[in-house]
């Protein structure tokens, strides 16, 4: 709480997270595109494979993070999984490792009870796991309130290496994942399993993040990851929603990163994040400062003067490309720095005015903000 800025959080957050993504500042279309993108995969069971392009900094991790609070907003319709593509893969397996360990064991722990139900008791004589009964074992474990099973389960389930003959029995599987096809098999029965007989029907949202780091692959490994991709999108025709995003300097660059597979299966409507105009770099901030309010505030730009965020956006877009991320991070940078200087800040706090801000903007590390780096 920052009461003498009427601020109940510090609203420049440069790396997003969880909490930071329940507010969304600007863009209002592609605010909009993202709820049409939510309809859309809640109107029909059948599944779909969606792609999602922006240019570097301009807040492609940060809308995925918000599409995955609005997905939590469904009443269980839609079951959103975040995952960032391996820098280095060596194969599928460490893609499918990505997605494995940000499952809700919990809630598919609840989902095997209900399977149960449905069988009369016998798990694994369901159609679900047909192809990977060895899942059901982990599961399982995994509900026996005994940490030790429980991270044994969790390592197989990823797919761990070095797991040893005697851990395996005390889960009760016979075998570790170490093949495409048996990762595409795990990974479809907890597919199916989070969906299974949930009404209204819902899907397992997936979310890859920085997929664009297939093309740094040899053509090896992006071929298995992209025929894996494939396959497992082809074995649950319902149920599931893939996303997968890119960061790079052209949206034409997409298709060459993709197999002609993957993308005859793709939606033909995509997201696409470019670079902001001053005015939406205006409205970004003021979107951004408003949702951060203890109370309204007729002052709209407070902490800064209006003239000055009119600087700062100008200053920005002068030298380089106008992105959220270089706006918070020129911000945040400005006001840590008068707060600094201040020996009192809850006394003594004013504006940061027009002068004020074209001073900060002179210094020599000013220019350091400017690096190209992670997503917001």
């Amino acid at each position: 709480m920052y009461e003498y800025l009427n601020l109940n959080k510090w609203p420049f957050q440069v790396v997003p997270d969880a909490d930071s993504a329940r507010i969304w500042a600007g863009r209002r279309q592609t605010r909009q595109q993202l709820e049409r993108m939510l309809r859309k995969m809640q109107l029909v069971p059948a599944s779909a494979l969606r792609l999602f392009w922006a240019n570097f900094g301009m807040g492609k991790t940060h809308a995925l993070l918000h599409l995955c609070h609005l997905c939590r907003q469904t009443k269980n319709r839609l079951l959103p999984i975040y995952a960032v593509m391996p820098r280095q893969p060596t194969k599928f397996l460490d893609v499918y490792r990505a997605i494995v360990t940000e499952l809700p064991y919990g809630y598919l722990g609840q989902q095997l009870i209900r399977v149960g139900n449905h069988v009369g008791g016998a798990v694994k004589s369901s159609p679900l796991f047909a192809r990977a009964p060895a899942v059901v074992s982990a599961l399982l474990a995994m509900r026996k309130d005994d940490s030790e099973l429980e991270t044994i389960a969790r390592q197989w389930l990823a797919a761990q290496p070095g797991l040893s003959k005697s851990q395996l029995k005390a889960i009760d599987v016979n075998y570790v994942i170490k093949t495409p096809e048996e990762a595409i098999n795990a990974l479809t029965a907890l597919t199916k399993l989070a969906t299974f007989k949930i009404e209204p029907a819902c899907k397992l949202v997936i979310m890859m993040d920085e997929f664009q780091r297939i093309g740094e692959l040899r053509p090896g490994i992006t071929r298995e990851i992209n025929t894996a991709l494939h396959t497992y999108f082809n074995d649950n025709p319902r149920g599931l929603e893939l996303l997968l995003t890119f960061s790079c300097g052209r949206q034409d660059d997409v298709r060459f990163l993709l197999s002609p597979e993957i993308q005859s299966r793709a939606d033909i409507e995509t997201i696409s994040l470019d670079a902001l105009t001053q005015n939406e770099g205006m409205e970004f901030l003021r979107d951004l400062l408003a949702q951060c309010r203890i109370v309204p505030d007729e002052r709209w730009a407070f902490p800064f003067a209006p003239e000055a965020i009119k600087v700062l956006v100008e200053r920005i877009s002068a030298r380089k490309q106008l992105t959220p991320r270089r706006i918070v991070k020129y911000a945040d940078h400005v006001l840590r720095e008068r707060i600094l200087n201040l020996s009192d800040p809850t006394v003594d706090f004013v504006e940061i005015s027009e002068d004020e801000m074209r001073q900060a903007l002179s210094a020599p590390e000013i220019d350091n903000l400017d690096a190209d780096g992670g997503d917001i």
